[in-house]
């Protein structure tokens, strides 16, 4: 006849440890991908919202103005660089991103497309807006 070893309280105390080990390293998963999400979520709300500031600092500078030249003289001191009445650029945040207008003329009418996006990728755009302004003059 064959003998059955029974478990310990040495043996029962060790697969418990086990099993806690096992729970504790999942649920330490489990909260580094919480706050890795958070962290990312974070990350792109700000340059979002860096990105709507900049855009609205741009259209005021549109919107306040009667003639296309108040419109470029705002820019240039709003530190834009570019070539007058087509498009300006400037880099905002300490270089991290940059911000595009690419201005168009017709008659009285003033259109404007700005994009914001990250230095480090170009090709990804944050945020995108056009703005139409009626000139008075």
């Amino acid at each position: 006849m064959k003998f059955k070893r029974r478990l310990t309280s040495g043996d029962l105390l060790l697969l418990e440890l086990v099993f806690a080990i096992i729970f504790f390293c999942l649920t330490m998963s489990a909260s580094m991908a919480v706050f890795g999400n958070a962290y990312e979520m974070s990350s792109k709300a700000e340059s979002l919202d860096s990105a709507v500031r900049e855009s609205n600092s741009a259209i005021e500078i549109i919107r306040s103005s009667a003639t296309a030249e108040e419109i470029d003289s705002g820019f240039a001191s709003s530190g834009y660089t570019g070539a007058p009445l087509k498009s300006y650029s400037r880099e905002y945040d300490n270089g991290k991103y940059r911000i595009d207008i690419a201005v168009s003329v017709t008659g009285n009418l003033y259109s404007a497309v700005i994009n914001c996006y990250r230095q480090s990728d170009p090709e990804t755009s944050i945020y995108d807006i056009s703005v139409k302004h009626a000139l008075s003059k």
